[in-house]
């Protein structure tokens, strides 16, 4: 697949429910003159309560910094997950490979997105900074309930996710916090992670993308060589 920009977000690399096989194949299968990595690649809360590396891990790797060494931009915008990489925020690693908290991308078209991975939006998460641990552990719990409700295609953790944001219209505030933000700014778009509910949508006179993840959605976004934003699903 040959595409200007990819956008993948929420990957959970340390994760057990990180689905490294489907991201190993996009990052194999893709040509791009940008790769923008929107927070929680790397789990580092998942790792800390269970270290275990996959070798995919390191050929994912290997393959994005393949990728920077034929010339691909990559941008990799930490989030609340992989926040240990904060002491290198606005660090460059060469000449193609950029470590920051949030940036700006201007599409083939002209159009200027906001690049962000978005907790610093979420309410909940950012005047409760205890709530983020607790929630990721019943989060892993609920993802292996899941395995129980299979046969019946049942997502327990989505289950679980969906009361849970009704009762505080999570995604809404989410959404429309950040929209704002956006139009305030003067920025045409958003592209961001953090609450793993892809969709691109107009809200605010701002065009509003999420990328989802690759625990559950399996979608990432790309800009087309016609500069085209789309939601792919894996």
């Amino acid at each position: 697949m040959k595409v200007r920009t990819l956008f993948i977000s929420d990957t959970h690399i340390g994760s057990e429910f990180c689905n490294h096989e489907k991201l190993l194949k996009l990052i194999s299968e893709t040509e791009c003159e940008y790769l923008y990595i929107i927070g929680d690649f790397v789990d580092g809360w998942a790792l800390k309560r269970r270290f275990k590396w996959h070798n995919n891990y390191n050929v994912i790797l290997q393959k994005i910094l393949r990728m920077s060494r034929k010339g691909t931009i990559v941008t990799y915008l930490w989030g609340n997950h992989d926040d240990f990489m904060e002491p290198f925020n606005d660090i460059h690693f060469g000449d193609n490979i950029l470590i920051t908290r949030e940036t700006i991308h201007t599409t083939l078209n002209n159009k200027r997105y906001l690049i962000i991975h978005g907790d610093q939006f979420d309410g909940i998460v950012t005047k409760n900074k205890w709530i983020q641990r607790i929630g990721a552990v019943i989060y892993d719990f609920s993802l292996g309930i899941n395995k129980l409700f299979r046969m019946f295609k049942f997502s327990f953790s989505n289950f679980l996710k969906q009361k849970a944001k009704e009762a505080v219209k999570y995604i809404g505030n989410y959404e429309d916090t950040l929209s704002e933000y956006c139009k305030l700014n003067n920025y045409d778009g958003v592209i961001c992670g953090h609450i793993h509910a892809p969709i691109i949508k107009q809200m605010n006179n701002i065009h509003y993308v999420n990328t989802g993840d690759f625990v559950e959605s399996l979608t990432a976004v790309v800009e087309t060589v016609d500069g085209d934003i789309q939601l792919i699903k894996l």
